[in-house]
Parts: C-alpha cells; sequence; structure tokens
C-alpha cells in the first residue's frame, strides 16, 4: 500500500521544469501566429493604401509637367485641344472625380482610387464611368507643384475637422484641430504631400503637417 501511495506523488522538479518550458515554447510560438492573423491584413490594406497615394502623387507631378507645372485642378477643361484637358471649372462642383478623371493617362488604373479598406468605395470599370463612389482620396485643390512642396496633395477622405464651404469641398484653417474618423484606418491616415511624398499620421501629426504650410487656409475636394 505504501509503495502504491509513493508512485502516486507529484511530479518530480525535473519534470515540472520540463512542463513549464514545453509550456513557454508553445506560448512563445502560438501567440505570433494568432496575433498574425489580422494585423498583416491591416497592414498590408495600409501599405496598399500608401502606394496608391504615391502613384497618385506622381501622376500629378507628371500630369503638371506636361501643363506648365500646374495640377490638373489649375488648368482650364478648355486648356489645349493638343494635350489633356484640366479640372479647374470643377473646384467648386461636388464632382470630385473630374481632377482624377482629366489624369488618367497618369494614373493608368482607376483600381489607384480605391482604398482597399474603403468598404464605401468601389472600383471603377474604367475612367470614362468613374464617379465620387469610385475615389477613396480628397484632393487639395491649393496645392501647386512650383509652390510650398509641403502642401497637402491628396489624403485620405477619412480627414474631419474642417467646415464645407460647399458640398464636397472642406475648408480646413491650419490653426484647427484636425482629425480622422474611423472609417478607414481608425483614427490614423495617411496624406500626400505636393513633393510627391507620403505621409502616415496621427492626428496629432495632421495638426503639425497643417501648421506647416505657408497657406492659412487649404481647400480638400472630398468625394
Amino acid at each position: 500500500m505504501r509503495a502504491f501511495v509513493n508512485h502516486q506523488r507529484g511530479l518530480s522538479l525535473l519534470e515540472v521544469f520540463v512542463v513549464l518550458a514545453t509550456f513557454g515554447l508553445l506560448i512563445t510560438f502560438l501567440l505570433p501566429l494568432l496575433a498574425g492573423r489580422s494585423r498583416p491584413v491591416a497592414l498590408t490594406t495600409r501599405v496598399s493604401c500608401v502606394n496608391h497615394l504615391k502613384q497618385i502623387g506622381l501622376a500629378f507631378l507628371l500630369y503638371a509637367e506636361d501643363h506648365e507645372d500646374q495640377f490638373p485642378w489649375l488648368v482650364s477643361t478648355n486648356f489645349n485641344p493638343t494635350r489633356s484637358k484640366g479640372s479647374r471649372e470643377y473646384v467648386n462642383s461636388a464632382e470630385v472625380f473630374r481632377h482624377f478623371q482629366v489624369a488618367s493617362n497618369e494614373l493608368n488604373s482607376p483600381k489607384i482610387l480605391h482604398c482597399p479598406t474603403d468598404q464605401k468605395r468601389t472600383v471603377a470599370p474604367d475612367f470614362e464611368r468613374i464617379q465620387n463612389s469610385n475615389v477613396s482620396y480628397f484632393v487639395g485643390i491649393d496645392a501647386m507643384d512650383n509652390g510650398d512642396p509641403q502642401m497637402i496633395l491628396s489624403g485620405d477622405r477619412n480627414i474631419v475637422g474642417g467646415t464645407f464651404a460647399r458640398p464636397n469641398l472642406m475648408v480646413a484653417r491650419t490653426n484647427r484641430v484636425m482629425s480622422w474618423s474611423n472609417n478607414l484606418h481608425v483614427l490614423v491616415g495617411n496624406v500626400g504631400l505636393a513633393d510627391g511624398s507620403v505621409q502616415q499620421v496621427t492626428a496629432a501629426r495632421l495638426n503639425q503637417q497643417f501648421a506647416s504650410v505657408t497657406n492659412a487656409i487649404v481647400r480638400l475636394a472630398i468625394p
């Protein structure tokens, strides 16, 4: 009977150590895998969004090279029959997509205008049929290619804090607090600058960017 009782005693110190070590290894390998189920998706879509804005910035810069150093919204719709037209007459229009449509040769694909996380927007079949519902990004219509390189050229449409002078035209004062809604990247966002760079910014960094521009007022055409 005594031998049986001794045989049923708890694990030895060495066995406990082995169990704990094994458990620790499982945690070490499993936690990153479990956490990684959602994180790569968010990271991938965010990187994709940044890449889209970089392509948009490059497209506008290329357009400006062929149009006397002016972005589409500074060029008239009757600019020159031998070149692609501009969208200046649509600056006060709710049809924000026009600013992208006239740069279709430089953009190449309407897919660039859609953020992968934007569930309220869809990819346009082509530039001929594009609408606001196919665009996830705003345009900073005060940006000039030969002006302040820190001017805001484009960015995620979930920017908030300004006032709307007209439908789809936000007026943001550089001394006013700007922020992001949680519609796209959960209280953070991306902005493209007139020099072609793209910044991933929090609300605090967004306000610093607005404060750094020379204009007291920045107008954003938001689809």
